[in-house]
């Protein structure tokens, strides 16, 4: 079932245990429906956590979690991932992201570096910071509403999947059970005839 699979990539509630520290909003990211696995909650949990994860900011991981209490998804997929964006991925991903903003907005864009660094960006934030904000937007915006359309999607194929290889698995113990069965009949009626004319 397609929740086995999901809690295998889910961080476990130990992962997390530090949000309990965020106070009120720690105690009530622990309620039970927001931890619970099906095809809604995690589908808008996966459109929260990418949101936040393509979101240029700090603390994305607080944002997926208010996120998470308002849209009443699943807590540990939304907060984790926001770690698809991380030192490694952040740096290209800015760049796109930049680069899409400059190109929406018809703003003439600065010249990359050969690398583009977290320290580049800080230096020239002033003057990048709306086409990398709109770019980020329209990323976030797209990929997470993909995600929550891909993850449905591939939830209900999941589903009628494994009913199918149920129900075909059923149909075939139950045909070599009633195989069976037939043969030992078949076997006790051959014996039977043969035991009254001998009598």
């Amino acid at each position: 079932m397609p929740k086995k699979l999901v809690s295998k990539i889910m961080p476990s509630a130990q992962r997390l245990e530090h949000m309990r520290s965020w106070g009120y909003l720690g105690k009530k990211l622990f309620a039970n429906d927001l931890w619970y696995l099906n095809r809604k909650t995690v589908g808008y949990a996966f459109l929260n956590g990418i949101f936040w994860a393509c979101m240029p900011m700090p603390f994305q991981m607080v944002g997926a979690a208010i996120s998470a209490l308002i849209l009443r998804c699943n807590v540990p997929i939304s907060v984790g991932l926001c770690w698809l964006t991380n030192p490694i991925t952040m740096p290209p991903y800015f760049a796109i992201a930049y680069a899409l903003g400059a190109w929406v907005l018809s703003a003439e864009p600065l010249s990359l570096p050969d690398s583009v660094t977290q320290s580049w960006i800080r230096e020239q934030l002033s003057l990048i910071w709306l086409p990398l904000l709109t770019g980020s937007l329209l990323i976030g915006i797209g990929t997470g509403i993909l995600g929550l359309f891909s993850l449905r999607i591939w939830w209900r194929w999941k589903v009628n999947h494994d009913w199918k290889k149920r129900r075909q698995s059923t149909k075939s113990t139950g045909s070599l059970s009633v195989g069976r069965d037939t043969t030992q009949i078949a076997a006790l009626s051959e014996q039977q005839p043969g035991g009254r004319e001998s009598q």
